[in-house]
């Protein structure tokens, strides 16, 4: 084989490689997964990673959303944990590391809006004795 057909050659298997690493990020991106239970009372969304991004209860929005408040916190944590334990290890090299751990490894979800109180007649929560006129 020639030089200049080993080069095509090698040139073709190249793109073919960065076509296919495209193909793959894209596919792997999209990876994630929404499961909803049977009586549809409950949904959950993960990332491709497996991390819990989303947590729909419909009898309680208030209790998912904490829920995913403690998720969000619990990961920052862990992130941290190990964000340190690695510049135990390998010490003042590991300044150069992009240390924002906050954000979901895929993007950060909008925050939902809060769902509307309810109107109930016997809640007397806004009405405190201790309120002045």
């Amino acid at each position: 084989m020639k030089p200049d057909e080993l080069l095509a050659d090698f040139e073709a298997k190249t793109a073919e490689l960065q076509r296919n690493a495209v193909a793959f990020r894209r596919n792997l991106e999209a990876a994630g997964q929404t499961v909803t239970s049977e009586d549809k009372t409950l949904s959950v969304t993960v990332a491709p990673n497996g991390a819990l991004l989303d947590l729909k209860i419909a009898q309680n929005p208030d209790l998912a959303a904490r829920l995913m408040e403690l998720v969000r916190q619990a990961r920052e944590g862990a992130a941290a944990n190990v964000l340190g334990e690695f510049r135990n290890a390998v010490g003042g090299q590991a300044g150069q590391l992009d240390t924002d751990v906050s954000a979901p490894a895929f993007g950060t979800p909008e925050p939902r809006k809060p769902m509307p109180r309810p109107v109930e007649d016997d809640d007397f929560s806004d009405n405190s004795i201790y309120r002045r006129p």
